[in-house]
């Protein structure tokens, strides 16, 4: 620091006296040199005095000073250039620049990640001999290692519209240890700028691939994996591209090859950038998987077994012989009561018999035992395609005669008893018979010869075959051992009823007689006043002649509730024996009634006093009226407490004639709903208002 002084001083002398300006003592000092002379000598020390400083002294003493910052790799510092920073020249020579100076450590040889951004472009924008970023090393700073400068290690700058933001980065090889990172300025420029140094693997290469298994042989539709190793095993990017020199051999991905047709091909992996590559050779064979299809023979013509390799698609083709022949066992049957099923024999063009079962089915129609002509169905399957129809026919053996077992018999009415016809000859075809009763009134027959007695009387069964229509006869005399039994359709209220007695076999008549229909069913009362007794009233029914029915005979009477109180209660009849049905009416218990027993003229009113009647009585309905007959318009009806005896009324108009009278009432529950049952009215009282 001390020689850098006296550099300083004795340049600006130098300066001084090139410039002619001196003063007199400092002239008196160097003598009477001139002012030539001591301008050389200055100059020559000042030379001298820059040879003797070191390059540490000159370059790393004044900016190390400056270096307090430690950036962490990978994380962002936010700064700016501003008055204050350092100022200087740490590569020498006059030109200075304002400096921001980090220190960062490198933890492994690597590349370096530089990445810079910031709302100004003067941080990425150099001049030809300008460097805008610098790295020293820790151990040597007063050499630069790197920098960045126009047209050669220039950050190209960008610039991001969405952020509005100036950006560049680049990446430096460097060693494991202590760094310092300069960002210069020529001049403050205030505007921050973010600075983010990261440390990252420096690229290694591939040098060899190596395949396993080396070669591959497969069958069509097998898959197999090829297994790629990559050396050296740090290399940056072991990625490896798969190709099938032909794929409609075998095709290949991500190492899976599967093997597509016959033939030979070449797997092949390659290094990402394509520099280093490895191939696989592959064979493909094919174990044929032979899959058949048919197109099947048919009368007249052949047909082909078809096999195709499901893996390669070979095909082989067989021959099937036509059909050339097709017969019945037998055509004609004459009627035996049996089934007829012919046999079938079915001849191929070569003379050979195709198998029932395996080649063709046969359907025979229903019934083949009874007479007509029918038709076999043959229907070819499996190799074969087609339907054939042959027809074989069933003939008749007429009837000549029928007989019956019995030409008589005697039934008693209801009785029955079978008939048996016989036919001959014995194998006639039709031995169906038609029976007939000449009279249905007296006898019945069914179609299986069963007689049924239902009449006394004489008839005769007719037995006719349905073929030649041959005919047999049995009389059958009919009687009746009596056995009666009496019915009876009870009367109702709407309809006579009957009474008989009849013989169930027969239907031979001892009794008929009509019961006649109920008409008319009254009530003794159908109201009455509250007395503290059970009050039944009676019933009386007659029927449409008039006559009176008994009671616990023909009808019996119930009656509903507690009869002893107020309300309304239902008396039902339920009709027995001849008579049938049922029918309820009412009948209504009301209040006992009340009497006024005082009434007194006030001044614009009147009050009364009337008997007390509290049991079974809910309260009291007094009625006043000018009119003498009640009438409707001029009544008021006033409800009174049952606890009460008395009622003043007023505001009624003064010296007016009045007419008053009271009754009881009671409320009642009937069918869910409070019914207000009341007494008869009182006897009407006369009261004139006083004025």
């Amino acid at each position: 620091m001390i020689v850098f002084v006296v550099f300083m001083i004795l340049a600006v002398c130098v300066l001084y006296l090139a410039s002619g300006k001196t003063n007199r003592k400092f002239e008196t000092m160097i003598g009477h040199m001139g002012r030539k002379v001591s301008a050389l000598f200055l100059a020559v020390a000042l030379v001298l005095s820059s040879v003797m400083v070191s390059p540490s002294t000159v370059k790393a003493a004044g900016w190390l000073d400056y270096a307090t910052q430690t950036i962490s790799l990978g994380t962002a510092v936010s700064a700016s250039i501003k008055e204050g920073d350092y100022y200087g020249s740490p590569e020498g020579g006059n030109s200075k620049y304002y400096w921001n100076i980090y220190k960062f450590t490198m933890p492994k040889k690597g590349l370096l990640n530089i990445y810079l951004e910031s709302l100004s472009e003067e941080y990425l924008r150099y001049a030809h001999t300008y460097n805008g970023f610098l790295i020293f090393s820790a151990s040597d700073p007063d050499n630069m290692l790197w920098c960045s400068r126009y047209r050669q290690n220039q950050i190209r700058k960008d610039y991001s519209t969405s952020r509005a933001m100036y950006y560049g980065s680049t990446e430096i090889a460097l060693e494991a240890e202590d760094y310092y990172f300069a960002v210069r300025q020529c001049y403050t420029n205030d505007t921050p700028y973010y600075l983010t140094l990261s440390y990252k693997e420096p690229v290694m290469n591939v040098s060899s691939i190596t395949l396993s298994p080396s070669s591959l042989a497969m069958e069509i539709g097998e898959q197999r994996t090829i297994i790629p190793t990559v050396l050296p095993n740090n290399a940056t990017d072991k990625t490896v591209v798969w190709k099938s020199e032909n794929p409609s051999i075998a095709t290949v991905e991500n190492g899976i090859v599967k093997a597509v047709s016959i033939g030979t091909t070449s797997i092949s992996a390659s290094s990402l950038d394509g520099e280093i590559k490895a191939a696989c050779p592959v064979t493909v064979e094919c174990n044929h998987n032979y899959k058949s299809s048919i197109s099947p023979a048919g009368i007249g013509y052949n047909g082909y077994i078809s096999k195709n390799c499901t893996k390669c698609g070979t095909e082989t083709k067989d021959q099937i012989a036509a059909i050339d022949s097709i017969e019945l066992s037998d055509t004609l049957y004459y009627y035996d009561g049996k089934e007829h099923t012919p046999s079938v024999t079915v001849l191929d063009n070569e003379g050979n018999a195709l198998g029932q079962g395996k080649d063709y089915v046969i359907s025979y129609p229903d019934n083949t035992q009874d007479i007509g002509t029918y038709t076999v169905t043959i229907n070819f399957i499996g190799n074969y395609e087609g339907t054939k129809e042959l027809d074989f026919s069933v003939l008749a053996v007429s009837v000549e005669s029928v007989s019956l077992d019995m030409d008589d018999m005697t039934l008693e009415i209801g009785e029955q008893k079978k008939l048996t016809a016989a036919i001959l000859p014995d194998n006639a075809t039709n031995k169906s018979i038609m029976w007939e009763s000449s009279d249905s009134s007296v006898i019945t027959v069914d179609d299986s010869g069963l007689v049924k007695a239902i009449a006394v009387g004489t008839a005769s069964v007719i037995a006719t075959t349905v073929d030649g229509e041959k005919t047999a006869i049995c009389t059958v005399d009919v009687i009746c051992d009596h056995s009666y039994q009496i019915s009876l359709i009870p009367a109702t209220q709407n309809s006579n009823g009957v009474l008989t007695e009849e013989c169930s076999k027969c239907g031979d008549s001892k009794r008929n007689e009509i019961i006649y229909a109920v008409s008319d069913i009254s009530l003794s009362s159908t109201s009455c006043s509250y007395n503290g007794k059970m009050q039944t009233p009676s019933v009386t029914v007659k029927d449409t002649t008039g006559k009176k029915l008994q009671n616990n005979v023909d009808y019996t009477v119930s009656y509903t509730g507690n009869q002893k109180d107020v309300g309304i209660f239902t008396v039902t009849v339920n009709f027995e024996e001849n008579y049938s049905g049922s029918i309820s009416k009412q009948f209504t218990i009301y209040p006992k009634a009340t009497n006024i027993t005082k009434i007194k003229a006030k001044k614009k009113g009147f009050s009364v006093t009337w008997k007390k009647q509290s049991t079974q009585t809910t309260g009291y309905e007094l009625a006043y009226s000018a009119s003498r007959g009640f009438a409707r318009n001029k009544t008021t009806i006033v409800t009174v407490s049952r606890n009460k005896v008395n009622k003043t009324i007023s505001k009624l108009k003064k010296g007016k004639r009045y007419y008053v009278r009271i009754r009881t009432y009671k409320n009642v529950m009937v069918n869910g709903k409070i019914t207000r049952l009341s007494s008869g009215w009182s006897t009407v009282k006369e009261v004139t208002t006083k004025k």
